[in-house]
């Protein structure tokens, strides 16, 4: 079931690129979120809070950001936060939710978290951008820096496309 989840995530990430991703890199997913109808804010938020996605019925949803993250996590956060939108989106047209992203959304066992995941590396590492860089020798570091995410993540993403040999 993981892997259909991975794959609507990734499918659903390309779609949204397409409406609203004008090539650019780094991908700017505050750029991205507005353009998608929802607030992208600073919020004040524990330190094991990341980010978080709130929507209350009858108004717009909101992106809170924690602003004593770095700017690769949080570029990540609002991205992953972007992937929960899209994936309730889908499901019913006016809903009630508070989604916090923590630590415990890298784990990988929750199926929401897993699509947020995947929807977020496909985002703000589009495939093809991915490919391109690699094929022209771009190292992890490099893209890392590219790409505005960790070189974790980005050593994870190569991995996906089955680009790290």
């Amino acid at each position: 079931m993981s892997s259909n989840i991975r794959a609507q995530a990734a499918r659903d990430a390309s779609q949204l690129l397409a409406q609203t991703w004008h090539g650019l890199i780094p991908v700017d997913p505050v750029s991205i979120a507005r353009r998608a109808g929802l607030r992208v804010v600073d919020a004040a938020l524990d330190d094991n809070t990341m980010g978080a996605l709130v929507k209350l019925p009858g108004q717009d949803p909101t992106i809170m950001l924690n602003p004593n993250d770095g700017p690769n996590r949080r570029r990540f956060t609002c991205a992953h936060e972007i992937g929960h939108y899209v994936r309730r989106s889908e499901k019913a047209e006016e809903y009630t939710t508070v989604d916090l992203r923590s630590g415990l959304s890298s784990e990988g066992t929750d199926q929401e978290e897993i699509y947020a995941n995947k929807f977020a590396a496909c985002l703000l590492m589009p495939d093809g951008e991915v490919r391109r860089l690699s094929a022209e020798g771009m190292v992890d570091w490099e893209m890392a820096i590219r790409f505005g995410v960790s070189r974790e993540a980005i050593q994870f993403r190569l991995r996906d496309l089955g680009l790290d040999a």
